[in-house]
């Protein structure tokens, strides 16, 4: 059990983390401002104003060209709820949100601390807090106003959670998970796979009769309980099976449950104003439109998107959920069509994603987004640099007996996702939180092998070669 952290490594946290603001609002004047409001980040901007006002939740964009209310859920909600926020005390203006929106990637970076302390101690919770102020994957969105900060923000809660209820094993732990994952589901819709990936298998795994024992809702420092367990009979071994996995059971009852209910009064919503089911967004027919056709199967464009795919396709409904239907049975029929060719895509889009096909065609790509190729040619190097780290950093885990699950199941979940629609980097940013963390344990271990003995940033040395059910000490906060 990692000791209490310091008063010192506490002002280190809020030091990366002005940086981290510094570097964003530095981004956003020297870049961004004044911006050209249009895409997605209309969108979103509109959407705030509109819920701030008690509008409910319009097509923004049929509102403004052709003033009529449609009712519209194109992209889930969290990311306009969140810039609703500043819009309620009068902060309204694209400007007033894009600096929100660094406001929360700064949050990020103090969550992507807190979360390294959990992971391999203080040390990797200072270098992946200083690593996800500046690499540029982690901050380039944020002043474009897009789902992918609020996305950020939701998946470093998810790890830190991850790693909380590993160390304490209790329902409120895994209950505060479930929301976690609502939350980020609720950023981008493709994050409810965690749900599956993630937190089942965590829940599953976790053993509680092997944890030491607790005094309330913490560890008890002395002996592990291994050695002061007695030896039971056959029915007592039976019956704490039977106990083990009723508890298990119950803590992912309690985290699907509190997911279900943070997402429910959307999901509610949608249902009372769509023709058609519609639980987290409608745009999924949208996407696949314009992702599944030949220009995007084959040629430059291979593993991207099209616009002008989903402009062939004639009539579509005007109502929002029927349009989705409309434009999922297209694409579906194209994929039926060209099924031989998915392997060839799919692997295209997740090239695409992680920066490993086409990737300076990628960065030329990306200016559609607004995105300057110069900050994205950093990104780029900068992404390969982490990920060969994060490499190591896995292994270094690995060979600690640590816990991996988390910082390899959010990779693997938007991989998966993205080779379902395509392939783009904005994509990767939801994943930028695990591949920054386990980067940040490689240069953690790095830094201790210069770092006299006895000198630890912020605490006691972590017990990083230890079992974490075998690890006991003082009571941990943050």
């Amino acid at each position: 059990m990692i000791g209490r952290p310091s008063r010192r490594w506490w002002l280190l946290l809020g030091l990366f983390m002005a940086v981290g603001l510094g570097v964003r609002l530095w981004y956003l004047f020297a870049w961004m401002h004044p911006a050209e409001v249009q895409g997605d980040p209309l969108y979103y901007h509109d959407a705030a104003n509109l819920f701030a006002d008690g509008r409910g939740w319009p097509d923004p964009y049929e509102l403004r060209l052709n003033k009529r209310y449609v009712p519209d859920a194109q992209h889930p909600p969290l990311t306009s709820a969140l810039l609703a926020l500043p819009s309620l005390v009068g902060l309204r203006t694209f400007l007033d949100h894009q600096v929100f929106s660094c406001l929360l990637g700064t949050l990020a970076v103090g969550i992507m601390g807190l979360t390294g302390r959990r992971v391999a101690g203080p040390a990797t919770g200072l270098v992946a807090a200083g690593i996800a102020a500046v690499y540029p994957g982690m901050w380039i969105n944020d002043p474009l106003l897009m789902s992918e900060t609020s996305g950020i923000l939701a998946t470093s809660a998810v790890l830190w959670l991850a790693y909380r209820f590993w160390e304490r094993r209790g329902y409120l732990d895994a209950a505060l998970l479930g929301v976690a994952v609502a939350a980020a589901a609720l950023a981008r819709a493709e994050l409810a796979l965690l749900g599956v990936f993630l937190v089942t298998p965590l829940v599953l795994i976790a053993r509680p009769e092997d944890a030491p024992p607790r005094i309330g809702w913490r560890r008890s420092v002395g002996t592990p309980a291994a050695a002061t367990a007695k030896p039971r009979a056959a029915g007592g071994r039976l019956a704490g099976i039977v106990a083990s996995w009723r508890r298990r059971l119950g803590m992912l009852v309690a985290a699907g449950a509190a997911c279900v209910l943070a997402i429910a009064p959307w999901s509610i919503y949608n249902l009372t104003r769509f023709s058609e089911p519609e639980y987290l967004s409608s745009g999924l027919g949208t996407t696949l439109a314009v992702t599944h056709c030949e220009t995007t199967y084959s040629g430059p464009h291979l593993g991207w998107w099209d616009f002008d795919c989903i402009l062939a396709i004639e009539n579509p409904p005007t109502e929002r959920s029927e349009r989705d239907v409309f434009y999922r049975e297209a694409a579906f029929t194209y994929i039926d069509a060209h099924k031989g060719e998915l392997p060839k895509v799919a692997a295209a889009r997740a090239g695409r994603t992680w920066g490993l096909f086409r990737p300076w065609q990628q960065v030329r790509l990306d200016t559609v987004e607004l995105r300057p190729v110069g900050v994205s040619q950093v990104g780029m190097v900068s992404l390969w640099v982490l990920m060969a780290a994060a490499v190591v950093g896995a292994v270094l885990l690995r060979r600690r007996r640590a816990l991996l699950l988390p910082l390899l199941a959010l990779p693997g979940v938007l991989t998966l996702a993205s080779t379902m629609v395509y392939g783009t980097s904005r994509f990767r940013a939801v994943a930028e939180p695990a591949v920054v963390l386990l980067a940040a344990v490689a240069f953690a271990a790095i830094r201790s092998r210069f770092t006299p003995h006895g000198r630890h940033a912020g605490g006691r040395p972590p017990a990083a070669h230890v079992p974490a059910q075998a690890q006991v000490g003082q009571p941990e906060t943050g």
